[in-house]
């Protein structure tokens, strides 16, 4: 791995354990056992990497916002794919800790989290539309676009309401996004009462990770 990636995958890792504000450029270059020349050599200062973290994010979440996908997801995949979609925004958590700090205080990386934001509701609103056509889904216009709006707001905001929750660890943190969706979902998709036991019941047990990896890996491949 070369060195301007090893910095990067660094300074993720800290800035979401510790958060951004807590973390120099001094503690990563220390972290990676290197001299501050070195790392201010690929990056000058804590801005340029976290406008690289952002890019990396965009990159990321595109992966999982892939329009034509929709078409094979039926109502029990549904749950795996918000599960993918948490994941890839805890992956780079640490921007949506106190989103509008971050935001003054990198002013540059505000337009592309806002976009990323579009993006994830576009998605949502197409992916119910689509399931609601094929009566996989029943919601009206006027809910379809109220559970976007809440959906998204747990997507984005779940990483700063669980700070407060300082016993979470990250697989709870998932599971309790995961968790408010499902509440919405549940009730108004077309599963059997069978299926809704399962996903129930692996949700109390946190053995949705596995399942889930299991599953997005064989629809996203």
């Amino acid at each position: 791995m070369k060195t301007r990636e090893r910095i990067l995958l660094t300074a993720l890792t800290l800035f979401n354990k510790h958060g951004e504000n807590a973390v120099t450029s001094v503690d990563i270059a220390l972290e990676l056992d290197i001299s501050p020349g070195n790392l201010y050599y690929h990056f000058k200062g804590k801005e340029s990497m976290v406008v690289a973290l952002m890019r990396m994010h965009e990159k990321h979440i595109q992966r999982v916002l892939v329009a034509d996908k929709l078409d094979a997801l039926n109502a029990e995949d549904v749950m795996y794919y918000f599960y993918l979609l948490i994941d890839s925004l805890h992956v780079f958590r640490f921007f949506y800790r106190s989103p509008a700090d971050l935001a003054e205080k990198y002013p540059s990386i505000a337009r592309q989290r806002t976009a990323i934001l579009r993006s994830i509701q576009r998605q949502l609103t197409l992916l119910f539309t689509q399931l609601e056509k094929r009566a996989l889904f029943s919601a009206s216009a006027t809910d379809r676009a109220l559970l976007v709006e809440l959906l998204s707001l747990v997507i984005f905001q779940s990483c700063q309401f669980d700070e407060l929750n300082s016993h979470m660890d990250e697989t709870s943190q998932r599971y309790h996004a995961l968790s408010l969706i499902m509440v919405s979902l549940l009730p108004r998709l077309a599963i059997s009462e069978q299926q809704r036991d399962i996903i129930r019941q692996a949700l109390d047990s946190h053995a949705y990770t596995n399942m889930s990896q299991v599953k997005t890996n064989e629809l996203f491949e």
